[in-house]
């Protein structure tokens, strides 16, 4: 790789952290996108973290905070950063730092979608919110917790 396709690319990561937090490997991702040496992105990634440009627990706090505000329970939270290479050692201990009560959350999560409907619900209606619940991440008690508090 020469000089000029170097400073191109430094730019470009620059340029996309400039935009939004990323994580260590979804740049290593982009910059094999543009054909980078495996070598160069080591070495760009490690001059990114000394300059504190990629913070791992930075992102991963925005991320857990992001998916919260979503009204996402913590299996979809642990989902999506196992897709976006966050550790999971580092994922468990914002979300232990955050104190998230996950009760609270689903049922915040259902009252958004259901709360201008009726309550008596055949087997039905009422397996169409436990999926719903399910897929937006939440354990069977903390589903069991929102759907009753109605």
């Amino acid at each position: 790789m020469d000089d000029k396709l170097k400073q191109k690319l430094k730019n470009y990561v620059l340029w996309l952290l400039g935009r939004q937090e990323y994580s260590r490997r979804e740049l290593t991702f982009k910059l094999q996108q543009k054909e980078a040496t495996d070598e160069f992105i080591e070495n760009l990634l490690d001059w990114c973290e000394k300059h504190n440009f990629i913070n791992e627990q930075r992102y991963c706090e925005g991320f857990v905070r992001k998916h919260i505000f979503k009204c996402h329970g913590l299996k979809r939270i642990q989902s999506e950063a196992m897709g976006k290479g966050i550790d999971r050692s580092l994922l468990e201990k914002v979300v232990e730092e955050l104190e998230i009560d996950w009760f609270e959350l689903a049922q915040d999560a259902y009252n958004k979608k259901y709360s201008n409907t009726p309550a008596n619900l055949d087997y039905k209606d009422k397996a169409k919110r436990v999926r719903y619940l399910m897929y937006r991440g939440f354990s069977y008690e903390q589903i069991d917790f929102a759907m009753q508090s109605q």
